[in-house]
Order: structure tokens, then sequence, then C-alpha cells
């Protein structure tokens, strides 16, 4: 078939033609193709030899071709080309010695190419390059060398990397790039000690990063950052001192830091902090005494912390709070004197408190608490006498409150109470 012939089209679409095993040679001679998509034609095994014909081409998705074992060198001469989409290309084991001639090229993606055990060292070369998504490649051991010559990066996925050991050193040069993901890395132990010099970036990371021992003290100068994930970084035991210089942080993640034993007093100096995450942090025993100076803080969750056995009474000035996860913290046995100085709280978890034995009697100034569970605190005796002013409560739960003996009569005045167990 001559299916070159059509000197008109510019948009080619052959998406999930399952049963296409090759194309036409004469297909090259499209000359004013700009988009073509042969994403899930799983029986495509090689392009033509002349591929890199295609010189008005601007899109190419070969995204899960998963019998397509290589690229045909004439590939790299797609001078327009600019995004790229490999996803799922499964055999893929390597790509062109010279990729870099793809001047164009804004947005590459190679993630889930789980035979991929290398980059071309010409990869860095790619000037235009903004996104770069490589996560998944299962058999990626280590990046060129010069990774850090992308002048235009502005996102990195490498999540699921599970052979990446170590990253080049040259990386922090990337000065362009916003996001950084690095997420199930486990083999990643350290990170380049000048990683503070990533001046733009402004999401990173390393959940999941098991190996991951420690952080740089350099990190603190990322100056743009506002989301940090360390979720589930198991030997993370603690935090650079000048942790509180991360000035822009607004989610900063530390759940299941099982080996997490304090936090820097520093801390408390993160001025933009809304959602702090301390979930399962088994061996954290107390928070800074000045807590209380988040004051933009709206989520703090600090379920599990087994270990946790009382509240800094600052942390009744986060007049922000809406949202206060306390379940499961075993050895808590009391809340802070003022603790109805949390006006803005909406939500209130005490679940699975066994040591706590009452509620002070500020809870209930608590205006605006529309949840607040209590389930299985044990040792609870009694509720507040005026617990009724409670006046917003729609949720309340006090199942498995074994010590629990009457309720007040003022809780009949919770007008807008729809459960209650």
């Amino acid at each position: 078939m001559e299916f070159g012939k059509l000197q008109s089209l510019v948009e080619l679409d052959l998406t999930f033609c399952s049963q296409l095993g090759c194309l036409p040679d004469s297909i090259v001679n499209l000359s004013q193709l700009k988009t073509f998509r042969l994403w899930g034609c799983d029986k495509l095994e090689n392009l033509p030899m002349e591929f890199g014909k295609f010189r008005s081409l601007v899109e190419l998705d070969l995204s899960s071709c998963s019998q397509l074992e290589c690229l045909p060198d004439s590939i790299v001469n797609l001078s327009q080309l600019k995004t790229f989409l490999l996803h799922n290309c499964n055999k893929l084991k390597n790509l062109p010695m010279e990729f870099e001639k793809f001047q164009s090229l804004v947005e590459l993606d190679l993630s889930d190419c789980s035979q991929l055990g290398c980059l071309p060292d010409s990869i860095v070369n790619l000037s235009q390059l903004k996104t770069f998504l490589l996560w998944h490649c299962n058999k990626l051991e280590n990046l060129p060398m010069e990774f850090g010559k992308f002048p235009s990066l502005v996102e990195l996925d490498l999540s699921s990397c599970y052979q990446l050991g170590c990253l080049p050193d040259s990386i922090v040069n990337l000065s362009q790039l916003k996001t950084f993901l690095l997420r199930h890395c486990n083999k990643l132990e350290n990170l380049p000690m000048e990683f503070g010099k990533f001046q733009s970036l402004v999401e990173l990371d390393l959940s999941y990063c098991y190996q991951l021992g420690c952080l740089p003290d350099s990190i603190v100068n990322l100056s743009q950052l506002k989301t940090f994930l360390l979720r589930h970084c198991n030997k993370l035991e603690n935090l650079p001192i000048e942790f509180g210089k991360f000035q822009s942080l607004v989610e900063l993640d530390l759940s299941d830091c099982f080996q997490l034993g304090c936090l820097p007093d520093s801390i408390v100096h993160l001025s933009h902090l809304k959602t702090f995450r301390l979930s399962q942090c088994h061996k954290l025993k107390n928070l800074p005494v000045k807590f209380g100076k988040l004051q933009s803080l709206v989520e703090l969750d600090l379920s599990y912390c087994y270990q946790l056995g009382c509240l800094p009474d600052s942390i009744v000035h986060l007049s922000h709070l809406k949202t206060f996860q306390l379940w499961q913290c075993h050895q808590l046995k009391n809340l802070p004197v003022e603790f109805g100085k949390l006006q803005s709280l909406v939500e209130l978890d005490l679940s699975y408190c066994y040591q706590l034995g009452c509620l002070p009697d500020s809870i209930v100034h608590l205006s605006h608490l529309k949840t607040f569970r209590l389930s299985q605190c044990h040792h609870l005796k009694n509720l507040p006498v005026e617990f009724g002013k409670l006046q917003s409560l729609v949720e309340l739960d006090l199942s498995y409150c074994y010590e629990l003996g009457c309720l007040p009569d003022s809780i009949v005045n919770l007008s807008h109470l729809k459960t209650f167990r």
C-alpha cells in the first residue's frame, strides 16, 4: 500500500490497533505529518528504518508498544519533535547513541520501560527538554555523570527506579527544576551534599526511600520548596538542625518515619506550613515547646505516635487548625487546659487514646467542631458538664469508652448532631 501518498496528512492516530504488526515503508513520505499516535499497538515490533524522514513531526506516541525492542537510528533526525512518549515499552532496552539530536524535544516519557538499563550520555544535551519521566524503569542503575547539563528541565520523575543507588553530583545544577520525584527509590542511600543548590525546586518527594538515613544540611537552602514528602523513610533518624529555614514550605509529610525520635526546635519557624503529617512516628516522644508558632497550620496528623505522652501548652495557639488527628496515641494522658482556644477546629480524633482520663472543660468552646471521635478511650470517665455547648457538632463517637458512666444532661442541646455512637 502506498500509504505515503497522503501528502496533506497532518494527524495520524492508530491508537489501539492491536493487530498492527508493522508499518509500510512508504509511511515516512508523509512530509506534513505533525502528530503520530501508535499507543497500544502491542504487536508492533519495529519501525521503518527511515523513520527519521518525518521532518514535520511534532508529537510521537509509542506508549504501550509492548513488543517494540529498539528504535531505528534515523529517528534522531526528527528535528521538530517536541513530545516523545515511550511509556510502557516493556522490551525497549536502549536508546540511539545520538539521542541529543532531538534538539526541539520538550517532553520525554520513558516511564515503565522496565528493560531500559541505561541512558546514552548524549541525552544531557537536550537543551529544550522540560519534562523527563523515568518512573518505574526497574533496571536503571545510574544516570549519566553530566546529568545536570539539562538547562531547561522543570520536571524530573525517577519514582520506582528500584535499582538507582545514587544521584550524580552534577544533578544539583538543574537550575530550573521545580518538581523532583524520587518516590520508591528503594536503594537510594543519600543525596548529593550540595542538594540545596536546586534554587527553583517547589516539590520534592522522597517517600519510600527506605535506605535514606539522613538529609544533607544544605537541603534547608531550598528557599522555594513548598511540598516536601518523606513518608516511609524508615531509616531517617533526624532532620537538619536548621530545618526551619524552609520558609516557603506548605506541606510536610514525615509519616511512617519509624526511627525519627525528635523534631528540631527550628521547625516552629515554618511560617507558611499548612499541612504537617507525623503519623506512625513511633519513637516521637514530644513536640517542640514553641510548636504553637506554626500559625498557618490547618491540618496536623499525630496518629499512631505511640510514645507521645503530652502536647505542649503552646499548641492551643494554632489558630487556623481545622483537622487534628491524635488517634492511637496510646501514652497521651491529657490535653492542655486551654485546648478550647483552637477556635477553627472542625475535626478532632482522639480514638484509641487508651490513657486519656478526662477532657479539659475548655474543650466545649470549640465552636466550629463538627466531628469528634473518642472511640476506645478506655479510661475516659466523664465528659465536661457543659458539653452541649459544642453547637456545631454533627458526629460524636464515644463507642467502647468502657469507664464512661454517664452523659451530661447538656448533651441534649447538640442540635446539629446527626451521628451518635
